[in-house]
């Protein structure tokens, strides 16, 4: 196995979403080489997803507000958020807002203010949709750079570091052949993590590949417990994004022999109209607030039958007579699905939707490893135990515009590393003769990442207790001994699977560790034998990697 070529630009992009669009734009604007490689195609990840009917900013509508801003992420942060991702946030998003335009976008002002999820002060909203305009927007201002290149359906396998920057990276390309690029920085912009779980509101190529490569170039991971599990359609349409806002017309939640699935757990003087009044003001579960018994209802009923078919609201008609815009768009688009709240049996359950942990970074996107570069939801940015609505499209913004200023000026400061086609080949060796060589695993690999999916899902969601994730974490170790990468990558028709497999073994630990380490219930994580907050936590949990093998976790504020 031999590169098949090799490829000189100034920057490698790696990911297709807003953030990787924004800072691509930028920094080809600047005449600088770009090269963006997707694991699928352009304008992708979850900014793209097309079971969504529009993605919200949230932005600082005046002076007086910055403060009520800071106040509403750090409420929701219990602690763990980054006060200065946040100050650079609500200072600059106003701003950055106006440049949606630039990369294809058309942001749509909402009449009047609106609290946001979680929030607890009014501003403006800006409304994000029509998915394939601004896809076909986006290809048509990319084309205009002559310096802007672009490669669909390849893979970042690993990054080349000299004197601690990284200096190259190995890719697969479209037909699977091993390419090297020779280059002065990377920003990675590959998204979340999502398709990690078995039932997702992410497309596939959301799979955390970036953590993995950005742990292994030297930089470290943090706030990985805290992933967002949001209620998901199952039934009329799978795999739908549910709009919280309307369980304000819902009369209840009921098993398919209609019994009440908020009885049994609700606390005395908690009502189930109480329950779901504050569970239609926010999207991902959260044990900070008395919402907490909808999710966990749904969790424990799904272990316990193992039936993931979900469970069915029970709708008012009048939810049909309401006029505002942010009911109608949601009930018109999910007319065109073939959705209709009152006419259909909607059964909805627990999907992961998003990560509030990630890469840590400063306020340009640095990793701490020079030339690396991390945005987008891939990064840590500013949330902490809680995500605030409407902040993530416009970080993708914020931060992809300050880590394409930073890395203007890292550019101009050095000269390229040249790399010799020998030495190229020769990282490629080294990584293959380091893959291991696991024995035959009893399933194929399409099987074994379906398992790793769905012990992810079962053990590590809404409802987590240290059994469950011991028991899965030796699950996944027993993968890790058996699995066959070295001779799977070695074939050109399963390197990109190999490739994948072996990401979702190493990140499934992380994860499933990170949620054991935490001995509490926080925000999105949630203990059922830690079910209160404990001071002795009231710090982030960092996870680095030690002598290109040993992975750490330690808890300190940084």
């Amino acid at each position: 196995m031999n590169i098949n070529r090799k490829i000189t630009t100034d920057v490698l992009v790696v990911g297709s979403g807003l953030s990787g669009i924004k800072v691509s734009q930028e920094l080809a604007a600047a005449s600088h080489d770009v090269l963006m490689v997707t694991k699928t195609k352009l304008a992708s990840g979850s900014s793209f997803y097309p079971l969504k009917a529009s993605l919200g900013t949230q932005v600082t509508k005046d002076e007086e507000d910055r403060k009520h801003f800071l106040e509403d992420i750090e409420d929701l942060s219990r602690g763990m958020h980054r006060q200065d991702l946040a100050e650079v946030y609500v200072n600059d998003i106003p701003d950055r807002v106006q440049e949606y335009e630039e990369i294809g976008v058309h942001a749509k002002k909402l009449e009047g203010e609106r609290k946001a999820c979680f929030a607890n002060h009014s501003r403006d909203i800006y409304l994000l949709s029509d998915w394939d305009r601004i896809r076909n927007n986006v290809r048509a201002i990319f084309n205009q750079y002559n310096n802007l290149q672009l490669m669909e359906k390849t893979v970042a396998v690993s990054f080349m570091k000299k004197e601690n920057r990284v200096v190259g990276a190995l890719l697969l390309d479209e037909d699977s052949q091993f390419v090297f690029v020779e280059c002065k920085a990377v920003v990675l912009a590959s998204g979340g993590f999502g398709s990690i779980f078995k039932h997702n509101l992410n497309p596939a190529d959301v799979d955390g590949s970036g953590h993995i490569l950005a742990l292994e170039a030297g930089a470290s991971l943090v706030n990985m417990e805290f992933i967002q599990f949001i209620p998901g359609i199952t039934t009329p349409r799978y795999k739908t994004l549910f709009g919280e806002h309307t369980l304000m017309y819902c009369q209840d939640i009921v098993d398919d022999n209609g019994a009440s699935l908020l009885d049994p757990y609700l606390p005395e003087g908690v009502s189930k109209r109480e329950c779901l009044e504050i569970r239609s003001t926010h999207g991902p579960f959260t044990h900070s607030l008395k919402s907490k018994y909808f999710d966990t209802a749904m969790m424990k009923n799904l272990i316990t039958s193992k039936d993931e078919r979900g469970f069915t609201l029970l709708y008012d008609e009048e939810i049909y007579k309401n006029t505002e815009e942010f009911y109608t768009v949601y009930l018109e688009w999910l007319k065109e699905k073939n959705v209709h709240l009152t006419e259909d049996e909607v059964k909805i359950a627990p999907f992961a939707h998003a990560s509030n942990g990630g890469v840590f970074i400063d306020t340009f996107g640095r990793t701490g490893v020079d030339g690396l570069y991390a945005i987008g939801e891939l990064s840590s940015n500013i949330e902490g135990a809680n995500r605030l609505g409407g902040n993530s499209t416009g970080a993708c913004l914020v931060f992809g515009k300050r880590a394409a200023e930073d890395c203007d000026k890292y550019l101009r400061t050095l000269a390229p590393y040249e790399i010799s086609e020998a030495e190229a080949d020769q990282f490629l060796q080294t990584l293959l003769s380091e893959a291991g060589s696991g024995h035959k695993i009893d399933l194929n690999v399409n099987q074994m990442i379906d398992q790793i999916k769905e012990i992810m899902w079962y053990s590590g969601n809404v409802v987590r207790s240290e059994q469950q994730l011991m028991t899965a974490l030796k699950e996944i170790k027993g993968f890790e001994v058996t699995f066959p990468f070295a001779k799977l990558i070695k074939h050109q028709h399963s390197r990109k699977l190999a490739v994948k497999a072996r990401n979702f073994i190493k990140l499934a630990q992380i994860l499933l560790q990170a949620m054991l380490e935490r001995k509490e219930s926080r925000g999105a994580h949630y203990r059922e034998d830690y079910p209160n907050e404990n001071p002795e936590y009231n710090k982030r949990l960092f996870v680095s990697q030690q002598n290109d093998q040993l992975v750490t976790f330690k808890f300190f504020n940084k």
